[in-house]
C-alpha cells in the first residue's frame, strides 16, 4: 500500500530532480528489503547445513544461486549439501557452473579442491588429476592423501601414472605396495619410485635405531622334535634339521674368534602351529635380536604375527615360498622365491637366447607354475613369442618327446657329387641314397646300363628345425627333464634348454650330454667347489660325519646374519634393504633391496663336466 502511495506522488511530481531522488529512494527500499529477506534464507539455510539436514539446505540455497549478493556462496553450499546426500554428479555440475559463472571468485581453490575429491572418489582419475593441479602443494597433497585410503594399490597406480611428478602421492603408492603381501607386489614399480625420489624401502618398518649389542641373541624356531629322538626313524627323518643346526654352530663358532658373538635359543615347533604358539608366550622370546625359522606354513603365521608385534626380524632358512612373507615388512627369506628364480632365470634367456625369440615354456606343479609365470613375463616384456605356456605331465611328456622327433623321408631331385657335399656341409643336414623302386610295384629300377637307379633323400622332423629357440621345463622330475633334454638331443638342432639344478643328478642325463645340448641350470643352491673343500673338511672333524647342502645353507646364513647384525646392529635388516652386494662365504652372496628374498640367482652350465655360473 505504501508502494502505491509513493508511486501516485512520484507521477505527480514536475520536477525531474526531485523525481530522480525519489526513485533513487525507492529503488534502495526494494533492494534493501530484498537483500534482508535474502540474508534470512541464506542464513537459514546454513543453519539447516550445519545441522546436517542437506535435503532442507538444499532447497534453501537452491533458490539463491541466481542471487548478485549470496549466489555464489548458495550455489556452492547447495552443491556441497548435494554431495553430502551422496548425489555427486548434481554436486559436480554446481561446482562446475561456479567456474563458469564466476570465474574471479577468490573461493575457486574451494570449488576445485571439492570437483577433484568427487572426482577421484568416483574413480576418475585423470578428472581428478586435472582439477587438483590447480591447488597449492599442500592443498593437494592434503587431498591426495585423504583419497588414498579409500583405493587398492592398482588403482593408487592409475592415480600415480597420471600426476607421476608428485612426490607426496609417489609416497603413498610407494607405501601402499610395500604393505602389499610379498607375492602381489609390483617390485618393479617398487625400485622405480625408489630410486626417482630416493624412498628408503626400510621407511616402511619405521625409525628403527642403531642398537649395537656385545653379544646377539638368534631364536632358533625349527621343528626338532626333541621328544622323537628314542626313535631312529624320526631322527634319520629329521636329520635335515640336525645338519642345518650343525652348520649354525660352526658359523656362531668361526664368528666368536672375529668378535662377532650370537646365542642360540633353540625352540621346537614339533611341526605345530598350536607349538609355536606356546613358544610365543615364553618371556625370553620377546628378547630375541633375530628369528631362524619356522619352515611350515602353521608355525610360521603364528610366529610371523609375533614377529610383527614386536618388531622382531625373522628369517626363513630353507623355503622359496613368497608366501610364508605375507605382508609382514619384518619377514625374510634366505633363498630366492620361485617369482625371483623366475625372472632372474628370464633376464638371463633373454640375454642369452637372442638367435631366435620363439620360446616353449613347460612347467608341472604349482610351485613351478609360479616360477614359469615369472620367466614368461620378462620374456614377453622383451619380445619373445612364447609358442607354448603348458601344464606338463608324464603322459603329455612323452607325447611332446614323440611330437619333435617324429621324421619323414624328403625325397629330392638327382644331385651331383658336389651338390650333395655342399649340402652335407650345412649343420644338421645329410643326403642320403638308395636304389629308386616302381611306385606300384615296388621293384627297383635300372638304367639303360642294367645298373640299379639312385634317389636323393634327406630325414626331415615333421616341425621343422629351429622352429623355437629355447624350451624352459619347470620341472623336478627326471623322466620328464629327460624327455626335454632327449628330444633336443636327437634333434641335432639349434634349441637351447633352460632347467632346475637338480637336474644334475638324474641318472637319465649325464654331465657330457648336459654339456654338450649346453643346457642352462637354476641353481639355487650352487656352492663354490674351492671354499666348501676346507668346510668340508671342518664338518668331518668336528661332526664325524659326511658334510651335506644342510651343513653349508646353515653355515652360510649364520655367517651373513652375523656380519649384518655386527655392521647394522640389533636391526640388522636395513644392511638388506640397503640392496648392497654382500658376498657369500660358501656360496655367491646376497643382495635384497626392496625383496624380502635374496636377488642372487645363480644360472649354471657344464664345461669341461664342472659347474660354471654364467650370469
Amino acid at each position: 500500500m505504501a508502494i502505491c502511495l509513493l508511486n501516485r506522488i512520484f507521477l505527480n511530481l514536475k520536477n525531474p530532480a526531485v523525481r530522480i531522488i525519489l526513485s533513487s529512494i525507492l529503488l534502495f527500499s526494494l533492494v534493501f528489503s530484498n537483500a534482508q529477506a535474502n540474508q534470512g534464507e541464506y542464513l537459514e539455510a546454513k543453519r539447516q547445513f550445519s545441522l546436517e539436514n542437506y535435503r532442507d539446505a538444499m532447497g534453501g540455497f537452491q533458490s539463491l544461486t541466481d542471487d548478485p549478493v549470496f549466489g555464489q556462496y548458495a550455489s556452492f553450499y547447495y552443491a556441497l549439501s548435494a554431495y553430502h546426500q551422496e548425489l555427486p554428479k548434481v554436486a559436480v555440475d554446481m561446482w562446475k557452473q561456479i567456474l563458469v559463472k564466476y570465474p574471479n571468485w577468490n573461493q575457486l581453490n574451494e570449488v576445485n579442491y571439492w570437483i577433484a575429491r568427487a572426482a577421484f572418489e568416483r574413480k576418475r582419475y585423470m578428472e581428478g588429476i586435472r582439477y587438483s593441479q590447480s591447488l597449492p602443494e599442500d592443498q593437494r597433497n592434503s587431498l591426495i592423501e585423504l583419497v588414498s585410503g579409500r583405493f587398492d594399490p592398482v588403482e593408487m597406480k592409475v592415480l600415480y601414472n597420471g600426476n607421476q611428478e608428485n612426490q607426496e602421492l609417489a609416497k603413498l603408492v610407494f607405501g601402499a605396495l610395500l604393505d602389499q603381501p610379498y607375492e602381489e607386489r609390483d617390485h618393479d614399480l617398487i625400485l622405480d619410485l625408489a630410486n626417482k625420489f630416493n624412498f628408503d624401502p626400510g621407511d616402511i618398518i619405521g625409525d628403527l635405531p642403531k642398537v649395537e649389542k656385545d653379544t646377539y641373541g638368534i631364536a632358533l624356531i625349527l621343528p626338532f622334535m626333541f621328544d622323537s629322538l628314542e626313535s631312529p626313524q624320526s631322527v634319520i627323518g629329521n636329520s635335515i634339521i640336525f645338519e642345518l643346526y650343525q652348520g649354525m654352530e660352526l658359523a656362531r663358532d668361526s664368528l666368536a674368534r672375529i668378535d662377532i658373538n650370537l646365542e642360540f635359543y633353540p625352540y621346537d615347533t614339533r611341526k605345530l602351529g598350536s607349538k609355536a604358539y606356546e613358544i610365543t608366550k615364553e618371556a625370553s622370546l620377546k628378547n630375541a635380536d633375530l628369528i631362524i625359522g619356522p619352515l611350515l606354513e602353521d608355525p610360521n603365521t603364528v610366529i610371523s604375527s609375533f614377529s610383527k608385534e614386536f618388531e622382531i626380524p625373522m628369517i626363513n632358512p630353507l623355503t622359496s615360498n613368497g608366501t610364508l612373507v605375507g605382508d609382514n615388512p619384518f619377514a625374510f627369506l634366505f633363498k630366492p622365491s620361485y617369482e625371483t628364480q623366475g625372472r632372474k632365470a628370464g633376464e638371463y634367456a633373454v640375454n642369452n637366447f637372442t638367435r631366435n625369440k620363439n620360446a616353449m615354456i613347460l612347467f608341472e606343479t604349482l610351485r613351478d607354475q609360479v616360477v614359469a609365470e615369472a620367466y614368461k613375463k620378462v620374456l614377453e616384456a622383451d619380445s619373445f613369442n612364447i609358442v607354448l605356456f603348458d601344464e606338463i605331465s608324464r603322459e603329455s611328456g612323452l607325447q611332446l618327446q614323440y611330437d619333435w622327433t617324429q621324421q619323414y623321408e624328403s625325397v629330392i631331385d638327382s644331385l651331383s657329387q658336389d651338390e650333395i657335399d655342399s649340402i652335407s656341409a650345412i649343420p644338421n643336414r645329410y643326403v642320403r641314397t638308395r636304389p629308386k623302386r616302381h611306385e606300384r610295384t615296388g621293384r627297383i629300377l635300372k638304367n639303360h646300363n642294367g645298373e640299379d637307379r639312385e634317389e636323393y633323400y634327406e630325414m626331415r622332423f615333421n616341425i621343422p628345425q629351429d622352429t623355437i629357440g629355447h624350451i624352459f621345463a619347470a620341472t623336478s622330475n627326471s623322466l620328464l627333464a629327460g624327455n626335454i633334454v632327449n628330444l633336443t638331443d636327437v634333434r641335432g638342432d639349434s634349441i637351447s634348454v633352460m632347467g632346475y639344478d637338480n637336474w644334475l643328478d638324474f641318472k637319465l642325463m649325464s654331465y657330457g650330454q648336459l654339456e654338450r645340448l649346453g643346457v642352462s641350470l637354476i641353481h639355487t643352491s650352487y656352492f663354490d667347489e674351492e671354499r666348501i673343500e676346507p668346510f668340508e673338511d671342518l664338518v668331518r672333524r668336528t661332526f664325524w660325519t659326511e658334510p651335506t647342502e644342510f651343513h653349508k645353507l646353515g653355515f652360510e646364513l649364520v655367517m651373513q646374519v652375523g656380519r649384518l647384525l655386527k655392521e647394522n646392529g640389533k636391526h640388522f635388516q636395513r644392511g638388506l634393504l640397503a640392496g648392497k652386494y654382500l658376498e657369500g662365504y660358501l656360496m655367491e652372496g646376497l643382495m635384497y633391496g626392496s625383496y624380502h628374498d635374496n636377488q642372487i640367482v645363480p644360472i649354471v652350465t657344464i664345461e669341461d663336466l664342472e659347474i660354471k655360473v654364467r650370469n
